[in-house]
């Protein structure tokens, strides 16, 4: 048989192959596109988008935006395979990322805007596709999506390195990067968690700061960036470190959009439990390095700012009742972020005594703690958003747990959660908890009891 007859030269542009016509591979424009006036396009991939909206398609996805492949009419939607990846996103993924009843809406028009944003947050939503439908396959081809995704934030971040809007936009892309290595592939030899910590680190500080950042970015950019401080802080007391996130701008993060739903009654918010954490981490670290005792002030203060509490009658409670009555219906799913923040707050407790105070881990007041947080968590219905996002407490006090009653609940729960969430990083945390039980780290000190957990797992 004659050799089959090619066309097009590898590595021709893209207008060049779709005309089936030989290039010339002069970049940045060959000379059929110069002659013929179009753009010249060598990137790897090509967006496809279709002209006509698909059929049933959501409003968000077919908002006026700039493509990759210049202006597009009004209607313009996404091709089958892509916008299928991203209504998986959107429909399932994304949500899992809150625990707010209403959550913001994901940044579907920055996807389209954004060819890094695009790339990974189909990868996001393939991978995690993957885990929930169980197809554990070779995800070779994955790999490959996967390096075009690193490539394209690589290569914008050299083209944009000084523009403001272009940044923004990156810094979206580097911090679901984070969460798929974090929550979803952190268990893979090519997770690099921390390398996606540093670089989103790095943006932040190029574009300001994170103090300067808060409340300024869209809804969606806030709640990533609030789940981002919230998930760098617990790693950062797992490491036995200093957080990488600024104690002062718990403050007022939770002005904006956060991961988590706002409490209606009461007045110790998740934002301010956080706050005090925040402060005992880089307290013990400066303790650390100064190599002085902790003072029992500084411990007195933390231990009555973190004290569970409940709501005290007010006078606004008798002048006007009524915005204070829970309604019926809305009873149990009301009450829940309190039970939530309690959960933290008993965490929080044990880091104190244990890592500040350097008491054992048998110490009364430490098991106090633990059979608090657990009770906190038991008191949480598996229907309702915040029951997914107790992973950091259930993690602390089952470390500190030692009866076989209190770590078979610890391992049940984890189960169930997984069956919601089918992120790895719950495998993770299961498999290190196993592990601590069976060490002698189980009665060692507080910097020991997590080191078997991999450096690449996030804990919220």
């Amino acid at each position: 048989m004659p050799p089959k007859r090619e066309r097009t030269v590898p590595g021709s542009c893209w207008p060049c192959k779709q005309r089936r016509v030989k290039c010339d591979l002069v970049q940045p424009r060959c000379r059929r596109c110069t002659l013929a006036g179009s753009k010249c396009c060598y990137d790897k991939i090509l967006v496809r988008w279709n002209a006509r909206p698909t059929r049933g398609t959501p409003v968000t996805y077919q908002l006026p935006t700039v493509g990759l492949l210049g202006s597009l009419p009004p209607d313009t939607s996404l091709a089958k395979g892509d916008l299928r990846a991203l209504e998986y996103f959107q429909a399932a993924l994304w949500p899992l990322f809150t625990t707010a009843s209403r959550p913001c809406p994901p940044p579907m028009s920055l996807a389209m805007e954004s060819q890094p944003v695009l790339l990974v947050m189909c990868e996001l939503a393939d991978a995690h596709r993957a885990l929930h439908d169980k197809l554990l396959k070779d995800r070779s081809p994955a790999e490959d999506k996967r390096l075009t995704c690193l490539t394209s934030v690589r290569k914008q971040l050299l083209q944009s390195a000084s523009n403001t809007e272009s940044l923004s936009r990156l810094l979206v892309a580097v911090l679901l990067l984070y969460f798929l290595d974090g929550f979803i592939d952190c268990a893979r030899q090519s997770a690099s968690t921390t390398s996606h910590q540093s670089g989103v680190q790095a943006i932040v500080e190029h574009l300001g700061g994170f103090s300067s950042l808060i409340g300024k970015g869209q809804k969606d950019t806030n709640m990533l960036m609030s789940e981002f401080a919230s998930t760098d802080l617990t790693r950062s007391l797992l490491d036995d470190r200093a957080p990488c996130v600024p104690a002062d701008i718990w403050n007022r993060i939770e002005t904006g959009t956060v991961w988590w739903e706002k409490q209606r009654y009461g007045e110790t918010t998740l934002a301010a439990v956080f706050g005090v954490i925040s402060e005992m981490a880089f307290y013990r670290h400066s303790v650390q390095m100064d190599r002085m005792e902790p003072s029992m002030e500084k411990i007195r203060e933390f231990e009555s700012r973190l004290q569970p509490t409940s709501i005290i009658l007010a006078l606004d409670h008798l002048r006007m009742p009524d915005p204070y009555v829970v309604p019926e219906s809305d009873a149990d799913q009301t009450m829940q972020p309190m039970a939530f923040t309690r959960a933290f707050q008993h965490a929080a407790l044990i880091y104190l005594y244990r890592a500040i105070c350097g008491l054992p881990a048998r110490h009364c007041l430490v098991q106090q703690h633990v059979q608090h947080c657990l009770t906190c968590i038991m008191g949480i219905s598996t229907s309702c958003k915040a029951h997914n996002c107790v992973i950091f407490p259930l993690y602390v006090s089952g470390a500190h747990a030692f009866g076989v009653e209190q770590q078979s609940f610890v391992l049940n729960k984890l189960d169930t959660i997984y069956g919601t969430l089918r992120f790895n990083s719950l495998l993770s945390i299961r498999a290190a908890l196993e592990d601590l039980w069976a060490s002698p780290a189980h009665d060692g000190q507080w910097s020991a009891m997590f080191t078997s957990l991999g450096q690449d797992v996030l804990v919220l």
